[in-house]
């Protein structure tokens, strides 16, 4: 295992080197995409040379990130983005055999869901840590950002309501960065998982992802903090947020799955998916309806209700993934 240590320790280090070369570039553009592409070096490591060579990776990223910023910049690091993306590996690594069929079970990708929705919620509150957990003082370091960048007097001019704006900068922070969060996990895991299978060493077979689903459990929590997010107060209703946030972006995930599944066969199936990923980077709105698809597939099960009602065929992925069921 000696000859994985250079391995983890340059993905460790590279891992270090977009984060920080991402936030040396902006927020924006080009050094946004380096913050959330990080973990991806990490999880390459993970995947194809075992869970030590990850979890090195992991520990190098946040020594070298302590290194050359600050021992509190490295910890963060390591406890909010590298140890939770190795960890999303380790399980994804995870098999056991059926002692009486000798038949191979892989952790289920929708288990994988539910902790990549945990993490990027933990992920998100963890914002409010340096302002003590306390709105006010959360919604006037909003409040400061905000006049800073659009400088209030100019705007004032020009009939900007800087009060609102703050509010609505204060409002939908919290939802981006729970959204930003569980996508760029998922992609990176996604990415991370292509790039070790085209080497050959992924340890399980590709999964079928147009049966991506999710625990039933999973849909109940999106729900009861949809409802919270409505009737708890202040920063308890704010949590409620993050957790309908990171799973109800999880649901979209899965709702894009049944798409892909229901339009296989389709002789305009390309034009579909092209129409509907169009649709919902200009109409964010119409992501709503995925996330109910998602929801329903998840309580009713339509992909197998279509399936035994058409064919006696199992689904084409969930043989060849031999996950657990749920």
């Amino acid at each position: 295992m000696n000859h994985y240590l250079p391995i983890a320790i340059v993905a460790g280090f590279c891992t270090t080197l977009l984060n920080i070369s991402g936030y040396a570039g902006g927020i924006f553009g080009l050094g946004f995409l380096l913050v959330l592409a990080a973990p991806l070096p990490l999880m390459i490591a993970s995947l194809g040379w075992g869970n030590f060579a990850g979890l090195i990776a992991a520990l190098t990223s946040g020594v070298t990130t302590a290194l050359m910023i600050s021992p509190l910049a490295g910890l963060l690091f390591a406890l909010l983005t590298s140890l939770p993306a190795w960890w999303i590996c380790h399980l994804a690594s995870l098999s056991r055999v059926d002692e009486h069929t000798g038949e191979v079970f892989f952790y289920p990708l929708s288990r994988l869901l539910m902790w990549i929705a945990g993490f990027a919620a933990v992920a998100t509150l963890a914002m409010f840590v340096p302002f003590g957990f306390s709105l006010d003082t959360y919604m006037d370091a909003i409040s400061t950002l905000v006049k800073q960048i659009y400088d209030g007097g100019q705007f004032a001019d020009a009939g900007v309501d800087l009060d609102g704006l703050v509010q609505l900068v204060g409002r939908m922070a919290p939802t981006a960065s729970a959204l930003m969060l569980v996508f760029s996990m998922a992609t990176n895991l996604y990415i991370a998982g292509k790039v070790v299978h085209k080497s050959g060493r992924l340890a399980r077979p590709w999964p079928g992802l147009h049966w991506l689903t999710l625990p039933p459990v999973g849909a109940y929590i999106f729900l009861a903090a949809l409802i919270g997010l409505f009737v708890l107060p202040d920063l308890s209703g704010v949590l409620a947020q993050i957790v309908a946030s990171c799973f109800g972006a999880v649901l979209l995930l899965v709702g894009l799955s049944v798409i892909h599944n229901m339009t296989v066969g389709n002789p305009f199936r390309g034009g579909v998916l092209w129409v509907t990923y169009i649709l919902l980077i200009i109409l964010q709105w119409i992501s709503f309806f995925v996330v109910i698809l998602g929801t329903t597939e998840v309580l009713l099960d339509l992909r197998a209700r279509r399936l035994s009602s058409r064919s006696n065929d199992g689904p084409d992925g969930q043989n060849d993934d031999q996950s657990e069921p749920d």
